[in-house]
C-alpha cells in the first residue's frame, strides 16, 4: 500500500481527539518498533495499528482502546480499496482546498459537500465517494476539536474561580485532570492560555467562552434531543445528515457513536481524579 504517510497523518489525528498533543508521541513510538513505507501491505498496517492499541490501553482502557483500533483498522481497509480500484489517494493540493473549504463553511450542509466533491474530483480525478468521505471526517474532526476548546475555556475559567493565582502544583493538577477527561490539548499552549486568561482577569471582567454559532446549535439540538429517530430526522431537516451517516446508511449506532463523539461525558473522570487524590478538581456543572 502507497499511503503510509497518509494513514500516519490519520493515526495522529484520531488519536488527537482523545490523547491531544501525545498523539504524535505515540505514533512516533510506534514506528520506531514498525515502519510503514511504499511497499506495506495490509498485514503490516494491522500490525502497525495492533502495536498503538496496546500502547494506549494503559492510558484509555481496554475498550476505548478497542474503538479506535477499529476505526483505525477501517481507515486501512478504504486504503486498500482505493488503491485497488483506482491507485488514486488525496494530493496536497487537495488537502489544502478542503481544508480552505471548511474554513469558510463551518458547518457545510449535504450539497455543499457534495458538490465541492464534485469539484475536486472533476478538477484533480479521483474516486468521488472517498473524497466525499474525506471532508466529513474533516469536518468532524474540526467540530470535536472546536467543542474541546470550548471546554478547556471554561475549565480555566473554574479553576481561576478557585485560584486566582495558581501555583505550579496547581497548574500541573489541572494538565492532568485535562488529559484525565480526553480533552485534545497542547500542553504548552494550555499553559500560556491559563497565565493569559489570569492576567486579563487581573484588569478585566472573564472572557466569554463563545464558539461559532452553528455548532453550538449543533451541540444544543443533540443535548436536547434523547431520541435517535427525532434526531436524525432534526439532522435531515437541516441537510447535515451525513454526519450520522456509515457505510450501510444511518443506524442507531451511527448516531448513538456520533453523539458520544460530539458531547463527551463531563465527569467520566470523576473515580479517577479522586483516586489521584485531585478531589478539588472536580466540579458540577
Amino acid at each position: 500500500m502507497a499511503e503510509s504517510n497518509e494513514f500516519e497523518k490519520y493515526c495522529i489525528q484520531t488519536l488527537e481527539i482523545h490523547f491531544g498533543q501525545l498523539a504524535g508521541g505515540i505514533v512516533n513510538k510506534i514506528k520506531i518498533k514498525k515502519s510503514l513505507n511504499d511497499k506495506s501491505n495490509i498485514s503490516d498496517f494491522k500490525e502497525f495499528i495492533d502495536l498503538i492499541e496496546i500502547n494506549i490501553s494503559i492510558m484509555a482502557g481496554r475498550n476505548k482502546a478497542i474503538d479506535i483500533g477499529n476505526t483505525l483498522r477501517s481507515k486501512a481497509l478504504d486504503l486498500e480499496g482505493k488503491q485497488k480500484q483506482s491507485g488514486n489517494v488525496l494530493t496536497s493540493d487537495m488537502e489544502k482546498e478542503i481544508d480552505t473549504f471548511l474554513a469558510k463553511n463551518t458547518l457545510p450542509t449535504e450539497k455543499d459537500v457534495t458538490d465541492y466533491t464534485k469539484y475536486l474530483t472533476l478538477k484533480y480525478g479521483g474516486i468521488a465517494k472517498n473524497v466525499e468521505k474525506e471532508i466529513i471526517e474533516k469536518i468532524k474532526i474540526y467540530i470535536k476539536k472546536t467543542i474541546s476548546n470550548k471546554r478547556i475555556k471554561e475549565e480555566i475559567n473554574d479553576l481561576l474561580l478557585r485560584f486566582h493565582e495558581p501555583a505550579k502544583n496547581d497548574i500541573d493538577d489541572f494538565i492532568n485532570y485535562i488529559r484525565l477527561s480526553k480533552i485534545a490539548f497542547q500542553e504548552d499552549e494550555l499553559r500560556d492560555e491559563i497565565e493569559k486568561e489570569r492576567l486579563y482577569r487581573k484588569f478585566h471582567s472573564p472572557q466569554d467562552t463563545a464558539i461559532p454559532s452553528e455548532i453550538n446549535e449543533l451541540v444544543n439540538l443533540i443535548k436536547n434531543t434523547t431520541n435517535n429517530d427525532a434526531l436524525s430526522n432534526k439532522l435531515r431537516k437541516q441537510e447535515l445528515s451525513y454526519l450520522i451517516k456509515d457505510e450501510s446508511g444511518i443506524s442507531d449506532k451511527s448516531v448513538s457513536e456520533f453523539v458520544k463523539l460530539m458531547t463527551p461525558t463531563e465527569d467520566d473522570t470523576r473515580d479517577t481524579l479522586e483516586e489521584l487524590g485531585l478531589k478539588h478538581l472536580i466540579h458540577s456543572k
